[in-house]
């Protein structure tokens, strides 16, 4: 995956690399959701980049859901399931405050809240079992 990223990278044109993980100009909601294999770049927008892009998105989605929908990984009944949720739902509650300040920097206020929800996904419905 890491080639694939860095391999990518250098098919795009103009490309301008961006502050990393340890950058002191980074929000505290974007330092805690941007993974190790955050990649934060600015380029033009040409039909090669998008190209590059979009190949690079199939890929990576195609990796995703192989290993998603590989048997070895699926949930076991019971409280395993129920923490997975409660990490990605705080964690998605993160990505959209992180996404929120970068989405509305680039396209205001209203589209910015849309696209840092949309981005981000929808969180859990509420647990009503019997514990609450």
């Amino acid at each position: 995956l890491i080639s694939l990223l860095d391999e990518s990278v250098a098919k795009l044109e103009g490309v301008t690399k961006n502050p990393g993980l340890g950058d002191e100009g980074l929000g505290e909601l974007e330092k805690i959701t941007r993974g190790p294999l955050a990649v934060d770049i600015t380029m033009p927008l040409t039909s090669g980049n998008v190209d590059t892009v979009i190949g690079l998105r199939e890929k990576v989605a195609s990796m995703w859901l192989g290993w998603a929908t590989d048997g070895s990984h699926t949930h076991k009944p019971g409280a395993p399931v129920n923490s997975q949720y409660v990490y990605d739902t705080k964690y998605k509650q993160n990505c959209y405050g992180a996404l929120l300040d970068t989405y509305v920097g680039f396209f205001g206020q209203a589209d910015g809240e849309k696209l840092a929800a949309a981005d981000s996904g929808p969180l859990d419905e509420a647990y009503v079992g019997g514990g609450s």
